[in-house]
């Protein structure tokens, strides 16, 4: 079968598209992959189809639009006004990629930047859409916010409900609403509003790629929405440490990672500066990973080590906790690590990230970016290096999550929605 993966994202959205890719090729889907040009040749050498994205998630985070989004991204009223300035810059480009990539296709994944606009290619091409969100969905609920907004009440709650029907979904098709609309005029299909978009979303198969264990299913979603459990590319296996990082491995306790993946800087120094003083605050050992803000390009003290970066499976299990931005990504491997992490959320659904590590009590308080300081971070290092409860629950989660076959549970959902469609 004809499959399209649409993964335009950073390396957190594109890695678990090529888990499920990589599991639906070995079923015998045609599987291409749309992503940033940067993230191809990683692609083929999964053997999956390559279709580079003209939009570049590495250019958009080095743009002075992506780092002021870095920079704001936890401001509530700065976030959603930034935003809808990258959708109106590259919304039609992402949906031009699309457009492209689906052609032929009998099944397209959407992700939550391509959900809207894919479901309008499916409607007009008859393929089966299936979305493969890394976070819970913008569909309203009783139970709990969605990742999209972070701060407001938890539980079980009536107020739940109304902001994610005042506000979530409203704000989102209001991104979206307009790329969604040119890509119809384009099919020849009739204009959408958000109603007649959400009553499709309810009807379509949504397999949410992460852990029951970290986030329960809502009992208020439709049937077709499941939790499958994290989408896993391991790829530590086939990787050769330096021989640096072998022997500063070696060299004493187990250090604390730290890096923030692939937020940008407008000030790369400055942060480097603010880590360092907090390692050294803190009396640990750390392995600083450069990621795409570049950090660690300094003189640093015998006690950090830079380097460009290492597989997460292979690193985290090495280290006595993780300081991390919070992408979908880069938590669950920490977690699946039993690893307790120290979350810096720079923009989107890393709040909600920190806050259910937080909740799970496997990790101390998020530290907001704009809120970060050498000694708030060295006291959140030391806590989730020293806390014997914070690393015993830690441990007990990365079991349940190492017990999971996400990308399996996630295939046999999509493989029973295209028998029911045959």
């Amino acid at each position: 079968m004809k499959t399209t993966v649409l993964a335009v994202g950073t390396r957190g959205d594109v890695q678990p598209a090529i888990a499920l890719g990589k599991a639906l090729a070995a079923r015998g889907h045609d599987v291409r992959v749309l992503a940033g040009k940067s993230f191809q040749a990683w692609i083929e050498a999964h053997g999956l189809t390559p279709i580079p994205a003209s939009f570049d998630t590495v250019d958009m985070m080095e743009s002075d639009l992506g780092k002021a989004w870095v920079a704001r991204g936890t401001d509530p009223l700065a976030q959603p006004r930034i935003l809808q300035q990258i959708i109106d810059r590259y919304g039609a480009e992402m949906s031009e990629d699309a457009l492209r990539a689906c052609e032929g296709a009998e099944l397209i994944l959407s992700s939550f930047t391509s959900d809207t606009y894919a479901a309008s290619i499916a409607e007009a091409s008859g393929a089966v859409q299936v979305s493969m969100p890394l976070q819970p969905s913008i569909l309203a609920t009783r139970h709990g916010p969605t990742a999209a907004v972070a701060p407001v009440p938890r539980g079980d709650s009536a107020l739940n409900l109304l902001v994610g029907k005042l506000l979530i979904e409203p704000t989102v098709w209001r991104w979206y609403g307009g790329v969604t609309n040119r890509v119809r005029e384009r099919l020849g299909l009739p204009p959408q509003g958000r109603r007649a978009y959400l009553a499709t979303l309810r009807r379509t198969l949504v397999v949410h790629g992460y852990s029951a264990h970290v986030v329960p299913r809502a009992p208020d979603w439709p049937p077709g929405f499941h939790t499958t459990g994290y989408w896993f590319l391991d790829e530590g296996g086939a990787y050769r440490p330096p021989e640096a990082l072998e022997r500063f491995l070696a060299a004493g306790e187990p250090p604390v990672a730290v890096g923030f993946g692939s937020m940008t800087s407008h000030d790369p120094v400055a942060t480097t500066r603010l880590l360092v003083d907090a390692v050294v605050r803190s009396g640990r050992r750390a392995v600083l990973l450069a990621g795409w803000a570049g950090l660690g390009d300094a003189s640093l003290p015998d006690s950090i080590l830079r380097i460009d970066a290492v597989p997460h499976d292979w690193l985290y299990p090495r280290v006595a906790a993780a300081v991390i931005h919070g992408g979908a990504g880069t938590v669950a491997a920490c977690l699946r690590a039993g690893r307790p992490a120290v979350v810096v959320p720079h923009l989107g659904d890393q709040l909600y990230w920190g806050r259910r590590v937080e909740e799970l009590g496997v990790g101390p308080r998020a530290i907001p970016r704009p809120r970060l300081t050498a000694e708030a971070l060295a006291a959140a290092i030391h806590a989730a290096a020293t806390d014997a409860g914070m690393r015993r629950r830690a441990e007990e989660l990365g079991r349940k999550i190492r017990d999971e076959d996400g990308v399996a549970t996630a295939i046999g959902h999509i493989e029973r929605r295209l028998a029911a469609r045959a």
